[in-house]
């Protein structure tokens, strides 16, 4: 399965145009894997053991896209063009690293981001206008494509304004914590972008059907307030808007500034926004957010209880967390819960953990570790 399949995504791979998808970009090396074995340019070989998810890592001396190969995941072309899309997504990770991109989230921070109603209000209010956004992406009006680009290119700009007044307002109420998640949307939203632009290449059709799968995405994402999931939707949306409005924003990988802020310094320049006008919610707007708190944080507390059930030994140690995986962490007050993969640093000895893990963090402190749990 491994060679036939990798012998597949190297057909639709070279139907790509990558520099189409963002300037400079080439074709990267990748490996398929699974448990036990790996493809690589079209060999087989063991997996090594540091393979771990899918990502951009280090192999052999220079950098490469790993994909953990699953069987549902080749089974018709549609799933195979996905593939390919997603392996593009993890070649602009490459890209990324190669150029000295600095600008990745602090996930140990986002994962700590408020739990404030108001803030989930707008969040909801901007979802309202990326799910518009994305309605007329895959329009089928009875006009002209020219002038069907130009009306869409209109409603980007007016859209872009009105997320510059809401992300504003988010980023005073959150006391400047929402340049985690944009950071993450630099990161991940733009190679989310990327790999939708590859995937519009390959399958047209296909492509425009994922885009309302990406709006559920990023609804979910927000019910359950999972910044950095949310983040790849709402930068794939908020990167399109800016190509749609023909915004044109510095795309080098040295920028400090994160995609938002790279495209909040455009419209700002074009367009007759109030960055100090107080929004207004609604009772509706409120209520609705207050509930999606309020079972947030009810599914947090059962899920800290039963770990505290699970691992009821408190070992008090001097360590640091130095590795983890970034959708499988959650922040519970100052407890830590894992259900992948973690790495700690112990007096110099870095310790994997993998599987569920319950670790206390030092009061208030992002990294540094007051006490692991362990089972009797």
């Amino acid at each position: 399965m491994l060679l036939d399949t990798y012998q597949k995504l190297e057909k639709r791979l070279a139907r790509l145009d990558f520099t189409s998808l963002w300037q400079g970009f080439v074709k990267r090396s990748y490996a398929l894997y699974t448990d036990e074995s790996m493809c690589i340019c079209g060999e087989l070989s063991p997996k090594p053991d540091y393979f771990y998810g899918n990502t951009a890592i280090e192999y052999d001396g220079k950098m490469i896209a790993i994909w953990m190969l699953k069987p549902e995941q080749a089974e018709t072309d549609e799933d195979l063009d996905k593939l390919a899309a997603k392996l593009v997504h993890e070649m602009f990770h490459v890209m990324q690293m190669e150029n000295g991109e600095s600008r990745f989230p602090h996930d140990l921070e986002l994962i700590a981001f408020p739990l404030d109603p108001e803030l989930v209000a707008l969040t909801n209010r901007e979802n309202d206008l990326l799910e518009g956004y994305a309605d007329r992406m895959t329009s089928d009006d009875n006009v002209s494509e020219t002038d069907r680009q130009k009306q869409l290119g209109l409603d980007a700009i007016t859209i872009l304004a009105k997320i510059a007044e809401i992300r504003s307002a988010m980023r005073t109420l959150s006391d400047g914590a929402t340049i985690n998640e944009w950071r993450a949307e630099t990161i991940e939203g733009v190679a989310e972008y990327v790999g939708f632009k590859s995937l519009r290449q390959l399958n047209s059709e296909l492509a425009a059907r994922e885009v309302s799968v990406y709006v559920t995405n990023l609804r979910k994402a927000t019910e359950t307030l999972d910044h950095r999931r949310h983040s790849y939707y709402a930068g794939l949306l908020l990167s399109s808007l800016a190509d749609t409005a023909g915004i044109d924003f510095d795309r080098s990988f040295a920028s400090e500034k994160t995609l938002w802020e790279l495209i909040e310094e455009q419209v700002l320049a074009t367009q007759d926004v109030s960055m100090t006008r107080e929004l207004t919610l609604t009772d509706e707007e409120l209520e609705k957010a207050h509930a999606i708190v309020d079972m947030e944080k009810t599914r947090r507390e059962e899920k800290l209880a039963s770990f505290q059930a699970k691992f009821p030994l408190k070992k008090p140690v001097q360590a640091s967390i130095c590795g983890y995986d970034p959708m499988n962490i959650m922040r519970v007050g100052d407890f830590l819960l894992s259900t992948s993969f973690l790495m700690i640093d112990q007096e110099g000895e870095k310790h994997r953990m993998f599987g569920d893990h319950l670790i206390r963090m030092k009061p208030g402190d992002f990294w540094n570790i007051e006490a692991l749990y362990e089972a009797n």
